[in-house]
């Protein structure tokens, strides 16, 4: 039986930008269809040659039909749209879009689509992280992304968030598949992930030191290796603790 999701059609989330500015993340919906005809529109040339690959005029029937009319499991994405005073849904930013590959099924074919008035402030990296989530409760390990060898804001975005595990290229694409991050790391406090690596780095101290075998007596060192490891041990647990939810949300990217 599969089990209920957090990211489903009643999935919302209102988030705060830098610049006070308010949006809501949600499950693009079939209505979108209009309003996804006349982001399109807006887009510049070069955004449009960056997500399509090629000079594309317009958006046909079937593909805004493709685009919004998802199954929300094996297709789903997830839009931003800009909210008024009162909370009502203006314009669209942006989508992160999330394909199953087919004969591959913990796999992903991602695209993401930020307004070019929008781009720089946080969005693109605000998807993503929603768009990991909402692979992992579907089963998901692995993303695929394609993109234009010199199309350095998106690596840098993908960098950010996931962990390149390989990358190829075909002509001008490249291809980055990634591993997706796992939940029990994703809620580490920036102070905990300090401790955690310090304590990386003196393991690796310690154990390089008795390989160059420096003044340290070996009795010193085995000394010195296990007590780093008994503490690496005791920050991995600390690590799996949960931070609190907070209500808003703050972007830096």
């Amino acid at each position: 039986m599969q089990q209920e999701l957090h990211f489903s059609e009643h999935y919302t989330d209102s988030v705060q930008l830098d610049n006070g500015r308010q949006i809501r993340l949600r499950l693009v919906r079939p209505s979108d269809k209009q309003e996804m005809e006349r982001a399109f529109s807006e887009l510049s040339v070069h955004s449009r040659h960056k997500r399509f690959f090629a000079a594309k005029a317009s958006l046909s029937e079937a593909e805004l039909r493709y685009f919004t009319e998802t199954d929300g499991y094996d297709h789903f994405a997830i839009v931003a749209v800009e909210l008024d005073e009162s909370g009502r849904e203006g314009n669209g930013l942006g989508i992160a879009r999330a394909i199953r590959i087919p004969n591959d099924d913990e796999c992903a074919e991602v695209a993401i689509t930020v307004a070019d008035h929008m781009q720089g402030q946080g969005i693109g990296q605000l998807l993503l992280d929603r768009l990991v989530d909402a692979a992992l409760e579907r089963s998901f390990t692995r993303f695929r992304f394609e993109c234009l060898a010199h199309n350095q804001e998106i690596q840098a975005l993908i960098g950010k968030v996931c962990r390149i595990i390989d990358t190829r290229y075909d002509g001008e694409v490249l291809i980055a598949e990634t591993d997706l991050p796992r939940k029990e790391y994703d809620t580490v406090s920036p102070d905990q992930i300090n401790l955690f690596d310090l304590c990386t780095l003196l393991l690796t101290w310690a154990t390089q030191s008795v390989d160059m075998q420096i003044d340290l007596g070996r009795t010193t060192m085995k000394q010195t290796i296990h007590a780093t490891r008994r503490n690496f041990n005791m920050l991995s647990a600390l690590s799996r603790f949960k931070k609190p939810d907070t209500a808003v949300n703050e972007v830096r990217y």
